[in-house]
């Protein structure tokens, strides 16, 4: 990988898959690492190699820069949250859909096959749920964000198709545990729990203990988008899209997880106020199914208890 970009790289995920990559510059596997975003972290700033360009990818100025010299491998990342596509449509379809799009025609113009890992969501699937999800279960997404999201995995396909890039497309679960300032996604509230339980301060949960939910650890996650640039093209699937596997687990499961570390005094702390939208939208989760998921190489926490560790760091 002589030129890895990653856009988004100020975001949750970002940062962690940021840090992630650094040591390979250090040993001379990576040879430039370009991170992009509006605001962007310090650290590992003696790094060879290590650019940091703050900006907007809608920026032509800033796209060209980030894509000089020519990136063998992007990680896409960038992109608002669910909250903010709802509740501002036009921004969503900027920032989501069309910046994506220039992207993608820039190095549609370099002609040099980058591979392409983008953040896809399991927000392409829609209310109501079907009975259980699998790697032949439509998309039919019943929110503004996840319709940009399924739109860039068809766009993803054809650029692939005409070999332009080399897109893997990851639908990501709930992936925990966001900090505290970017609570801007719908399905925040899995993070929220995890955390304030964690921290000691009382938390009402929007959802009932009996939501279920699909749940995946940060680090989990970056290791599912380093082993998704590595993948052979002729293993992928002919769409370059599949889901993340993730632990199928109701929010009473994770609260006697976090009891197990915690205490019992995690009881006194925790109450329940369900809202309509949120269980509709993000609480009733079918059984999952990740047959490509599992052929890749790629498995889930394994347990709440080890997720939980992980979605902590500690």
């Amino acid at each position: 990988m002589r030129h890895v970009l990653v856009t988004g790289a100020g975001g949750y995920i970002g940062r962690a898959l940021s840090r992630a990559l650094v040591p390979a510059l250090r040993d001379g596997r990576t040879q430039t690492l370009t991170l992009v975003d509006l605001d962007l972290p310090d650290t590992e700033a003696d790094a060879p190699g290590l650019r940091r360009l703050r900006g907007d990818l809608a920026d032509p100025d800033v796209l060209r820069a980030a894509t000089e010299p020519a990136p063998t491998t992007v990680f896409h990342l960038a992109g608002i949250t669910s909250r903010l596509a709802e509740e501002h449509f036009a921004l969503g379809l900027r920032v989501n859909l069309l910046c994506t799009v220039s992207l993608f025609e820039r190095l549609r113009e370099q002609a040099q096959q980058p591979v392409l890992v983008y953040a896809s969501s399991i927000g392409v699937f829609g209310t109501p749920l079907p009975e259980h999800i699998d790697d032949a279960t439509p998309p039919a997404p019943t929110l503004s964000y996840g319709a940009q999201k399924r739109a860039i995995e068809v766009l993803l396909a054809d650029y692939t198709r005409r070999g332009w890039i080399d897109g893997r497309a990851l639908r990501l679960p709930t992936v925990v545990a966001r900090p505290a300032q970017a609570q801007v996604a719908l399905s925040s509230f899995a993070s929220e729990l995890i955390r304030e339980i964690a921290e000691g301060r009382p938390y009402t949960c929007p959802v009932g203990a009996d939501a279920q939910l699909w749940w995946l650890s940060l680090p989990a996650c970056v290791e599912h988008l380093r082993h998704a640039a590595a993948l052979p093209a002729d293993a992928l699937p002919a769409q370059r899209v599949w889901s993340l596997p993730a632990l199928r687990a109701n929010v009473d499961d994770v609260v006697q997880a976090l009891r197990r570390r915690f205490g019992a005094e995690v009881d006194a702390r925790l109450r329940f106020a369900p809202q309509a939208a949120l269980q509709a939208q993000f609480a009733q989760w079918p059984p999952l199914s990740t047959a490509t998921a599992r052929r890749l190489g790629q498995q889930h926490d394994g347990d709440l208890d080890t997720l939980i560790e992980r979605a902590l760091g500690r």
